[in-house]
């Protein structure tokens, strides 16, 4: 899975998609090499957040809460991809589609990359700010979804792939929340 396919994965569901497809990279694979490496962005990115402009964000939050809501946030990254493959399946196999769990993971691990990214914003001390590199990775992570669908899983009818792909979001969009909540917990959560 190469960074560089990212911009056509997120506007044509065969850019970039055949190739990975072919490759067909074995969930173990990707959680050593994309899914872990990738969670600790974020989890660096909020400890680098509280170390750094902390009392912006969460005035009364400690530097112990900030490790505990960054070592939260990655357990619950890790645990949020092969989760989200699960749904992809669970979906899949709803509308009578064979869909393996190989392909769901891969789909899902790819279409986590763009709000593994996002946490980058938290560079920058301006919530604003930080809200919309959080918005733009969500809807990346949406775009790849939504064009990783037909491609890693075959679909072919474009209203079935569409329908599938709402379903999918709505999935995603919960996981991103409650990752969000989690990751907050321990800041406003009296920890």
């Amino acid at each position: 899975m190469k960074l560089s396919h990212y911009p056509k994965m997120l506007f044509s569901s065969h850019g970039g998609w055949d190739e990975l497809r072919a490759q067909a990279p074995t969930p173990r694979r990707l959680m050593l090499k994309l899914v872990l490496p990738f969670s600790l962005l974020p989890a660096l990115m909020i400890c680098y957040a509280g170390l750094a402009h902390g009392q912006l964000y969460a005035p009364a939050a400690g530097l112990e809460r900030w490790l505990a809501a960054a070592a939260l946030f990655f357990v619950a990254e890790l645990a949020t991809v092969p989760l989200m493959a699960w749904t992809l399946q669970a979906l899949a196999a709803g509308r009578k589609l064979a869909a393996g769990f190989d392909q769901c993971f891969l789909l899902a691990a790819g279409a986590a990359v763009p709000l593994w990214l996002s946490s980058l914003a938290l560079l920058a001390p301006d919530p604003a700010f930080n809200l919309l590199g959080a918005l733009l990775g969500l809807a990346a992570s949406f775009a790849l979804l939504y064009h990783g669908l037909p491609a890693i899983l075959g679909l072919e009818e474009e209203v079935e792939s569409q329908h599938f792909a709402y379903s999918a979001l709505c999935a995603g969009a919960a996981a991103w929340a409650l990752l969000l909540a989690l990751a907050l917990l321990p800041l406003f959560g009296g920890w």
